[in-house]
């Protein structure tokens, strides 16, 4: 098949629940790029939280914040930030409930509070050294991709009530929810890579394991599921490869035809 582009998400597809990244993925990313296919990442993180791994692996491309904030070889190609006033609103709202909230800005995250026990444990998770900048009043002063909602499954109800038109939500931790604007997704931000990049969608195959995920692997001429992903995601992938654990991307890769190399044991 002729493929010129591939888009990677990060947590349950580059990377292990261990916060690994497997030699195999890193063998597979090179080999494509050999053969020149374009390669880039798409993520629900935020700029800075996928910074680490987009050094490591050479990704100067990227979708992030779910889909509101692309860039291409390094240059912004779309930006869908939080209107100013629903970011004002919405903190107002967390922190009369009692929530802590992270808002994602172009180059950082910031905090409302200082060393909060659900933000560190977040941060564990998505194997990252440091905590958000602690700076309630950045929203104020920068445009705001994504906010983080920390809450425990179902006091988010009366934040998806209250923004139902303007937000959209998802939970990929039970200490946290990533909101970000309504009608925003991955393929939204893949959408404008490839326009920037003279790409039409049926030469690219993308990578995922997520709710996120679904839009993006349906709009792609090759949309493949991890073995660990969600029901949703795998509903919407063309094809089914193996697990994260299981070297899912680089068995996936070598079976269309992509990459060379031995089956993954």
């Amino acid at each position: 098949m002729s493929i010129r582009f591939a888009f990677f998400d990060i947590d349950g597809t580059l990377i292990d629940d261990r916060r690994q990244l497997s030699p195999r993925v890193e063998e597979a990313i090179a080999a494509l790029r050999r053969r020149g296919v374009e390669t880039a990442i798409a993520t629900g993180r935020a700029p800075d939280q996928l910074r680490p791994i987009a050094e490591r692996l050479g990704f100067d491309s990227y979708v992030c914040c779910n889909g509101a904030l692309a860039v291409y070889r390094g240059e912004k190609v779309l930006a869908a930030p939080v209107p100013r006033d629903v970011v004002a609103s919405f903190v107002e709202l967390a922190e009369s409930s009692g929530f802590s909230v992270v808002v994602a800005g172009g180059e950082a995250c910031y905090a409302n509070r200082r060393h909060d026990p659900e933000i560190r444990e977040a941060y564990r998770f998505l194997g990252l050294p440091s905590e958000p900048v602690y700076d309630p009043d950045a929203w104020k002063r920068e445009d705001i991709y994504q906010l983080y909602l920390f809450c425990k499954p179902g006091q988010e109800f009366p934040f998806v009530e209250a923004y139902r038109d303007a937000l959209r939500f998802i939970r990929p931790h039970r200490f946290y929810l990533d909101v970000f604007p309504a009608g925003v997704s991955k393929a939204t931000g893949v959408e404008a890579i490839l326009r920037r990049a003279g790409c039409s969608k049926d030469e690219v195959v993308a990578f995922g394991d997520s709710e996120n995920d679904v839009e993006m692997l349906t709009y792609v001429g090759m949309g493949v599921a991890m073995g660990n992903a969600a029901e949703s995601a795998k509903r919407a992938a063309k094809r089914i490869t193996g697990s994260v654990d299981e070297g899912g991307i680089f068995a996936a890769l070598v079976d269309l035809g992509l990459i060379e190399g031995q089956p993954v044991s």
